[in-house]
């Protein structure tokens, strides 16, 4: 029971419905038993007789485990996840669910609408799998190489294949890793998508004081309905519930997640074009600039670019140069806090990972924009004379 009810963690959870969906439109329930348990409430008109399903919302002890929770909630299930992912959650699959609990993945480019297209249609043709759930898995941006996948043409997408396989019980849920694009940057319910999640360690709560991860579900999706219906379940019986105290915490740093995050991402901007300037640096990954190959999508999908880039220099001995140069802004792991932070990615990911050797993250804070371009600019020179003296 203690797991079921708290308030400040509920008043957190209903306040994630907001911000996901504002003034929601909700729809009738459908008429299927994975619907039955969901959180409905009669119309406010009373000459409606149909009653409505709300969305639900589920905060967990952590990122990775609401990350496990939506793979509880589809038993066997089959996973599509990008190529570019959080390599926490690459792990779990990998270490944890494929090997003791019957889950595949299967890493695809989620920027490629084709290569998506073709796997449900492999997965629906195919008699072994179409029983199975298949959890398609966004992340956009994708970390660390900051991918923008069109959410909403991917759950056009899925909604297709619905469509045509109405008289099959087809179970494909979408769901938005969207921890990089908090909801006044990227509301994927309003896209479509059937469900998001926050690791609210990160920008939700904003002080890196925390420890929590939020999903909510979509009441307009047949896949967000029914996850739904298990998630409150899910949640309770694995006990991964957020703590009332990070809950509060949580609830605090949305106070200012609007204001932080404007200046994070104005920062970024003017720090990702610096370095795309900048003769010693390769290549920059933010979806703000002109020259990333989705940012006519970001345009579009995203109310701002993300606080969050990367960029890569000649040769990984450069990389590491200038992040161990660096005095104002920190090296760390995480990310979404008041402070800049820079890491050698790669580092800490493992062996096979995909990023590049030479590209290092970073997480802009809430310091001016032009002393951590002075901060970069120094250690850049002081990483080039490092390396040309060796």
């Amino acid at each position: 029971p203690k797991y079921k009810s708290n308030p400040t963690r509920k008043l957190l959870e209903d306040t994630m419905i907001q911000l996901e969906l504002g003034n929601f439109r909700i729809s009738a329930t459908h008429k299927s038993s994975n619907a039955k348990n969901h959180i409905v409430l009669h119309s406010s008109n009373p000459k409606e007789d149909s009653k409505i399903v709300k969305p639900v919302s589920a905060a967990f002890s952590s990122g990775m485990a609401a990350v496990a929770a939506i793979f509880l909630a589809n038993p066997k299930c089959r996973v599509l996840i990008p190529d570019d992912c959080y390599h926490g959650t690459t792990s779990q699959l990998m270490n944890v669910l494929n090997h003791h609990h019957g889950i595949d993945y299967q890493k695809i480019d989620t920027t490629d609408e084709s290569a998506i297209k073709e796997e449900i249609r492999m997965h629906i043709s195919d008699e072994s799998t179409r029983a199975r759930p298949l959890v398609i898995w966004l992340e956009s941006p994708s970390n660390p190489l900051t991918k923008v996948t069109d959410i909403k043409k991917v759950c056009d997408l899925v909604d297709m294949f619905r469509r045509r396989n109405d008289k099959h019980d087809i179970s494909i849920t979408t769901v938005v890793d969207s921890t990089w694009a908090p909801p006044c940057i990227t509301r994927p319910l309003q896209l479509g998508a059937d469900a998001v999640l926050h690791s609210a360690t990160k920008y939700l709560g904003g002080h890196s004081d925390i420890l929590l991860g939020v999903i909510t579900t979509s009441p307009n999706t047949p896949g967000g309905i029914k996850l739904g219906s298990v998630l409150p379940t899910v949640q309770s019986s694995i006990g991964a519930v957020a703590s009332p105290f990070d809950a509060w915490l949580c609830l605090r740093g949305l106070r200012t997640l609007g204001i932080r995050v404007e200046r994070q991402c104005r920062s970024a901007l003017k720090i990702a074009e610096f370095l795309d300037n900048h003769p010693s640096v390769a290549k920059v990954h933010y979806p703000g600039l002109k020259s990333h190959p989705q940012h006519e999508i970001a345009k579009r999908q995203m109310a701002l670019f993300g606080g969050m880039l990367s960029f890569e220099m000649e040769t990984e001995d450069m990389a590491m140069a200038l992040a161990g140069g660096v005095i104002l802004i920190k090296r760390g792991t995480s990310l979404g806090g008041t402070e800049t932070l820079i890491e050698h990615r790669a580092s800490i990911e493992p062996l096979d990972t995909n990023t590049p050797r030479s590209l290092l993250r970073v997480s802009v804070g809430l310091e001016d924009a032009d002393d951590l371009i002075e901060d970069l600019l120094l250690a850049i020179e002081n990483a080039d004379y490092i390396i040309k003296k060796s």
